[in-house]
């Protein structure tokens, strides 16, 4: 039978296209949640726990802008993610006052009234470390690689939770990110948390004492930590701005 130019043509894009969906999914179903912060409207699974603050989504990123919204400030999404899990997104401080409740970063395992496992940017912005809500810090304060945040740069951070503990690390946004983790402890610190998937992020905890702005953008849960990139948020998600359930279902049919 002879085939027409046309006919091969067509053929060959329903090839591709369908090699396109099959290297698709093999990606992006690795990926639990992901917020870009694009569409200008708060995401109404979000809850604000356990003092709400002042949280506001505009020009792409999110932001809380009560400087003192009192202990503690979570952006929460229930999300029930099995564990191993890895976190990554974007933070800028935009404004700090140095103080034990000036905090910003990652939250994990956190119950629904907003307490869990933290890695934080705590007290100054030369400073990382770990926080069991109410219960205990890690005092595993360690400086960033590079020195010192600074007000108003973008800033990675990653953080891990599995059985065997809880990591984090923080990079500038414009540099490679790093192949060790800067933070790595057991559950030594405070009463072991109960699994629960749930994440954060931590918009500070002042009351007076200092101050706390800060924003972020680029937020994703990942079951894989080496999928847990800042190239995962460089692929087309659509209108919403938003990779939510749509493939943390496909990853969970599987």
């Amino acid at each position: 039978m002879k085939l027409t130019k046309s006919f091969l043509i067509m053929l060959s894009l329903i090839v591709t296209l369908g090699l396109f969906l099959i290297g698709s999914s093999n990606v992006y179903a690795k990926v639990l949640w992901m917020d870009t912060f694009d569409d200008a409207k708060l995401d109404a699974k979000y809850i604000f726990k356990s003092n709400p603050g002042k949280w506001i989504e505009k020009d792409g990123v999110v932001s809380q802008t009560n400087p003192a919204p009192a202990d503690t400030c979570y952006l929460l999404y229930l999300g029930g993610f099995a564990e191993p899990h890895a976190v990554i997104v974007k933070v800028r401080i935009d404004d700090w006052g140095d103080a034990d409740l000036s905090r910003a970063g990652i939250g994990v395992r956190l119950t629904e009234g907003g307490q869990g496992y933290a890695f934080l940017i705590h007290d100054n912005l030369g400073n990382m470390e770990f926080l069991n809500d109410a219960l205990a810090w890690a005092n595993n304060d360690t400086p960033p690689p590079f020195g010192k945040v600074e007000i108003g740069k973008w800033y990675w951070m990653k953080a891990e939770i599995s059985d065997n503990g809880f990591k984090g690390k923080i990079w500038p946004e414009a540099e490679t990110e790093p192949t060790k983790w800067l933070l790595d402890s057991k559950f030594t610190f405070g009463a072991v948390r109960v699994v629960n998937g749930n994440v954060g992020l931590n918009g500070g905890s002042n009351t007076g004492a200092g101050k706390t702005l800060v924003s972020y953008d680029n937020w994703g849960i990942s079951d894989k930590t080496d999928e847990a990139t800042p190239k995962m948020f460089a692929a087309p998600v659509g209108s919403s701005g938003k990779l939510s359930n749509t493939w943390g279902g496909i990853k969970l049919s599987y």
